[in-house]
């Protein structure tokens, strides 16, 4: 019997030690894993005791009796730690949320910035790279792609990782990583030195025993300490790192809170702690993106405390389905679209948190979900039956724009859809983003609802004399390009359908064009006019464009564009008092002081 008993012990220990050796649970009762895992244990320890000085028959008592125990601090615990008692707490987690414009929470960019490539297409692109070398695919897989701003550049970076316990065995090491650019699928890299050195990555997720990259940290002193988000990142010396994310619970073993991150040098094993005041710049993910969604829904869900959520629902907003990676200024944030309770196809308003310091932005606006802007796209291309991926929001002139990439069943970008924010049903496609975007500010024109841009948009009227203009077809329609005389820095590009003129307008003619202020360089013609030539009308058009004098999409009141014209701006000026330019002057001054 002793000897049944003996082995049974050895047993218990060899299975807690298995248990831990494979988990690796947070060794504190302050988090769930860790409180299952020490009471598991305590349970085993306290029953071999009774096992040893007790009858057989009571070890299933014991058992029993600590298993009530376990299970009803189980369900007080989550009680304690519940929205009953913490809604307060849990709807100011998110902090102090800013409300602002659209231009303020998303910047202009140019088109060839957008990075329409998503994660799906870049792991394609990456087993497309790894396939080249043969002996190279058959030692490792791809890791899980990370997004991130490098240089400026926008990317994935996708480790590589060992196939199996074999395949870690003869190696121990992977030979470095993958880059795609998130804006240029056919941009793809495989890292496999720096600086001339050979890279060997050693601690990873695929690696067994110590150099398992959990299991690694933990035991280079985290073994208390709560570990989620392990992200691969490169610094922007290309070096590669594991940035795991530390946290502690706000309610009981309840919604977490990011303390800081662990660094890891993958090659090295260097191991840094960072709190989240000093995290180093390279880093982008600090704060995981499933901690922000469920501090986004409570900050929505409890705005009037817990029972608000089971009666008048006064207020209470919810997130989209979808969650957005996005870019702006060089940060990047978490994005997603805020319905009211109910509403599933209408947005109330669009919420960015940054992804490092949590800071969080709101702009409350009626508009599309994203789901609806994919299906709006979708029905752009459903001869070809193209499905659209994740959209992201842009800044189009002042216009909230979502942008989707649109894929073939293999996973391959085919076409390009622009969906307005706050109208679904204008919408455009084109081959490349730049014709997409010419379709797009166009539809929008031709609405008749206007720009609906979110802040000042100027209006320019320009003329003088074309210095070069050619043409290029896109997908069967005639583009436009043109350069005019002292307005060197500007692309300028028109539709053929903009103007009769347009198409027999040569270097040399002096043209009066219309156009919107674009801070990229390439300018979308609005109107276009030879004054070379003068056409002869009828009395009737001549009534007409009467009729229609002050309804363009520059003098249109609700479009709200400062129009510009800077011949009349330099007469109104020298026509002032020096009394009166001084006043002007004191109060531009003054405005640009308060902003």
């Amino acid at each position: 019997m002793k000897v049944w008993k003996a082995f049974a012990s050895i047993l218990c220990v060899a299975i807690m030690f298995g248990l831990y050796y494979y988990l690796q649970p947070t060794l504190s009762l302050a988090y769930l894993g860790g409180f299952i895992f020490i009471c598991l244990c305590v349970t085993i320890v306290v029953n071999n005791i009774f096992m040893w000085v007790k009858e057989d028959s009571s070890v299933i008592v014991t058992y029993s009796v600590a298993f009530c125990i376990i299970l009803v601090l189980f369900i007080v615990g989550n009680i304690i730690g519940s929205s009953l008692f913490n809604a307060t707490t849990m709807h100011q987690q998110l902090g102090e949320v800013q409300y602002v414009d659209f231009d303020d929470m998303i910047s202009q960019i140019d088109t060839s910035q957008i990075p329409i490539v998503d994660e799906n297409l870049a792991m394609k692109q990456a087993d497309k790279k790894i396939g080249e070398d043969i002996s190279l695919g058959s030692r490792v897989e791809l890791g899980d792609a990370a997004i991130q701003d490098v240089n400026g550049e926008i990317i994935y970076v996708v480790p590589l990782e060992h196939t199996g316990f074999f395949k870690w065995n003869s190696n121990r090491t992977t030979p470095g990583y993958i880059k795609v650019s998130a804006t240029n699928p056919n941009k793809v890299e495989l890292v496999t030195e720096l600086n001339g050195e050979p890279l060997n990555i050693r601690y990873q997720r695929s690696a067994w025993f110590g150099s398992n990259i959990k299991r690694y940290i933990r035991n280079r002193g985290f073994r208390t300490t709560g570990l989620t988000e392990f992200t691969f990142e490169i610094d922007n010396t290309g070096r590669p790192y594991y940035v795991v994310t530390t946290y502690k619970n706000r309610t009981l073993w309840n919604n977490p809170e990011a303390t800081g991150v662990v660094i890891v040098d993958v090659q090295t094993g260097e191991t840094s702690f960072y709190d989240v005041n000093s995290v180093p710049d390279w880093v982008d993910i600090v704060q995981p993106k499933g901690v922000i969604e469920n501090q986004i829904d409570n900050w929505g869900q409890y705005v009037h405390g817990f029972w608000n959520t089971f009666t008048s629902k006064t207020d209470m907003i919810k997130k989209t389905d979808l969650t957005l990676t996005v870019y702006s200024n060089g940060n990047c944030y978490y994005f997603t679209g805020m319905t009211s309770v109910g509403s599933d196809q209408s947005c109330v308003g669009f919420i960015m948190v940054n992804t490092r310091d949590k800071s969080a932005q709101m702009c409350y606006m009626s508009g599309a979900t994203e789901e609806a802007a994919m299906s709006s796209a979708e029905g752009l291309v459903s001869d070809f039956g193209y499905k659209a991926i994740e959209p992201l929001p842009v800044n189009v002139n002042g216009i909230p724009t979502y942008v989707i990439a649109l894929k073939d069943e293999e996973g391959l970008i085919k076409s390009y859809a622009m969906v307005n924010v706050q109208n679904y049903n204008i919408s455009a496609k084109g081959s490349t983003l730049n014709e997409t975007e010419r379709a797009y500010l166009q539809a929008v024109t031709k609405s008749g609802n206007g720009y609906s841009t979110t802040d000042e948009a100027f209006g320019y009227t320009y003329e003088g004399k074309v210095e070069r203009i050619s043409s290029v077809v896109e997908s069967g329609s005639t583009q436009f390009y043109l350069i005019l005389e002292g307005e060197e820095d500007k692309i300028f590009t028109a539709p053929y359908d903009i103007s009769d003129d347009i198409s027999i307008t040569r270097e040399g003619d002096t043209v009066k064009i219309s156009y919107l202020d674009d801070k990229n360089g390439t300018v979308n013609i609005i109107e276009f006019d030879n004054i070379a030539f003068s056409t002869p009308i009828s009395d009737e058009q001549e009534k007409r464009n009467e009729l229609d004098e002050g309804s363009s999409v520059l003098d249109s009141q609700e479009n709200e564009i400062i129009n510009v014209n800077p011949e009349e701006n330099e007469n109104t000026w020298d026509s002032l008092s020096d009394e009166e330019k001084a006043k002007l002057i004191e109060e531009f001054e003054a405005g640009k002081t308060k902003d």
